[in-house]
């Protein structure tokens, strides 16, 4: 069982005999400390955020330029330039209507 054997009241208490203080919520928090809190938190948030963007930038740019070491420029590709220069030929005329681009936009533009 939950209950003790020990007495309540003044007949066996010993010491301080006085009631208990209401514990009142609303009333125990110390506005004060809180506003402190609340500064010195945001103050440190604010630190590491000035300490982490610039390294979380620097380490995004390095893994940028690790992923293109070409730059802005496009990496030679055999495949790409026989596949470009095939195009190029077809819209040239080396196709079986023997049309440029040109032509045949001319040709649309007349219907």
């Amino acid at each position: 069982m939950a209950h003790g054997t020990q007495q309540h009241g003044s007949s066996g208490a010993k010491g301080n005999t006085h009631a208990p203080i209401a514990s009142d919520p609303e009333h125990d928090i110390d506005a004060r400390s809180a506003a402190i809190w609340f500064a010195v938190g945001a103050v440190a948030v604010f630190f590491c955020l000035w300490i982490m963007v610039p390294i979380f930038t620097r380490v995004q740019e390095a893994h940028r330029v690790e992923q293109k070491p070409y730059g802005n420029i496009q990496p030679p590709i055999a495949e790409l330039d026989a596949v470009k220069q095939h195009e190029m030929e077809f819209l040239k005329g080396q196709n079986p209507a023997k049309m440029s681009i040109e032509q045949a936009m001319e040709k649309m533009a007349r219907n």
